[in-house]
């Protein structure tokens, strides 16, 4: 009786062990299926993915994650060109920028427009899903609304571009101007006194006196700045009266009868015996005493002792009616 119990209780002994060692080998097998499936997912998603995406020199709005599949980037209106940068953990895999394959992991070069660019990144190594980034990269607009030059065809200034109120001032004869600004950045629009300005500039009709000049430069993105340029257009001349004497005439006084003029010496002379000989002529009035014609004669002769004029005497018959009873000088000699 006690050796069929203790073959009862062996029995039992072994059928635990078996059930126990069956629950342990079914367990097992699905804890191996889980860590293997885990495996096999996670190799899946680092196939095609990238490691590295940035432009050099310029910051990203985010750090990389190779989760994070979008990106942006703002640079100034004067980056011209971009280089990208990226990297994959799969080496067999290729990575396309907008189709492009890259080289040694970057692209040189790519330009920028203004406004938004977007540079699709994609990485595929020819059997797996094709994994693709975005990357937008906008170029804002110019600020740039400064001048270089402003030209005139009459008259000039001495130009500064930050420099915005001008002077200048042209001949009456000027009677229309033409400004000529030119830009610092073709991006912006200029007007002058409200019209487009091409490079034949703007014709602007100048009254006497001053002509402001309102010249409008409005950059790319809106902002304005307003150069003033004030013209001065010369009076015109006053022309000379016609009546007014000229410098080199002589003023006359008016006319009583006597020349005011020096004679020289031998006219004085000649006008001397011209007055002696008139003299001469004159009747004497009644109850005055003549002078002799003699002594009339001695004293013409003695005002004129340098000349050598032979002085004519008048015949007795134009002394008058008394010439008779005169005495008569026929001749003197100086």
């Amino acid at each position: 009786m006690l050796k069929k119990g203790l073959k009862e209780k062996s029995v039992k002994v072994i059928l635990a062990g078996t059930l126990v060692g069956m629950g342990t080998s079914t367990y097992m097998p699905v804890v191996g299926a889980e860590e293997g499936t885990s495996l096999i997912q996670e190799e899946a998603q680092t196939v095609n993915s990238l490691s590295r995406l940035e432009i050099d020199g310029i910051a990203l709005d985010q750090e990389f994650s190779e989760d994070v599949h979008d990106y942006s980037a703002a640079v100034g209106n004067d980056v011209e060109k971009i280089t990208l940068l990226a990297g994959s953990p799969n080496e067999t895999a290729a990575i396309y920028v907008n189709g492009d394959k890259m080289t040694d992991g970057k692209v040189k070069d790519l330009t920028l427009q203004t406004g938004m660019n977007t540079f699709e990144v994609t990485v595929s190594d020819g059997e797996n899903k094709t994994v693709a980034y975005s990357l937008k990269v906008e170029k804002l607009e110019s600020d740039d609304n400064l001048l270089t030059s402003i030209g005139l065809s009459k008259g000039s200034l001495t130009f500064y571009s930050k420099v915005t109120a001008y002077n200048a001032s042209v001949e009456n004869e000027v009677q229309s101007v033409t400004v000529t600004p030119t830009l610092s950045d073709s991006t912006a629009i200029v007007k002058v006194n409200g019209k487009d300005a091409t490079s034949a500039g703007v014709k602007v009709t100048l009254p006497i006196g001053k002509k402001t000049v309102k010249i409008i430069v409005t950059a790319e993105n809106g902002d304005e700045k307003t150069y003033t340029l004030t013209i001065t257009r010369a009076a015109a001349k006053e022309t000379e009266s016609k009546d007014a004497p000229k410098e080199d005439e002589v003023q006359k006084e008016p006319s009583t009868g006597t020349s005011k003029a020096q004679p020289s010496s031998d006219k004085g002379n000649k006008s001397s015996l011209a007055s002696a000989e008139s003299s001469n002529n004159l009747k004497p009035s009644s109850g005055v005493s003549q002078v002799p014609k003699a002594e009339q004669l001695e004293s013409i002769s003695t005002q004129n002792p340098k000349t050598d004029s032979i002085v004519k005497v008048a015949s007795a018959d134009s002394l008058g009616e008394e010439g008779n009873n005169a005495p008569v000088l026929n001749n003197l000699t100086v």
